[in-house]
């Protein structure tokens, strides 16, 4: 059952919530991130691939370029002083509890698409 639309909740426009996101960067990042923002639908499709969500952790500048997404200057650098490590830190770990009884965390990255605008 549906709420009358004098109590149901305002949606948040998707870019209202991606420019709280980006708020705190400096304003030559908020444009570079703006301009990327173009490529979106494109990147999402690409994340949705595991194997390339994979290699997206691993080098994600790399990966964007090969699928023919242009990345700002100053975000190419950033990329380029990335951890290639970030996904072996993402590995399943097993850790061994006092009781003898063993865990082993499992670490999900799920890249998903914000609200619908307009």
């Amino acid at each position: 059952m549906k709420k009358p639309k004098s109590q149901a909740k305002p949606k948040r426009e998707a870019s209202n919530h991606f420019e709280e996101s980006i708020a705190g960067l400096s304003p030559s990042l908020q444009r570079e991130m703006q301009a990327l923002r173009i490529h979106e639908a494109k990147i999402l499709k690409l994340l949705s691939d595991p194997q390339k969500a994979e290699q997206y952790l691993s080098d994600p500048l790399s990966t964007l370029e090969a699928h023919g997404i242009e990345v700002p200057v100053l975000l190419k650098r950033r990329l380029q002083q990335f951890d290639p490590n970030l996904a072996e830190h993402l590995r399943r770990q097993t850790y061994a509890l006092p009781g003898g009884q063993t865990v082993t965390a499992r670490i999900r990255v799920h890249f998903t698409r914000g609200p619908k605008e307009g």
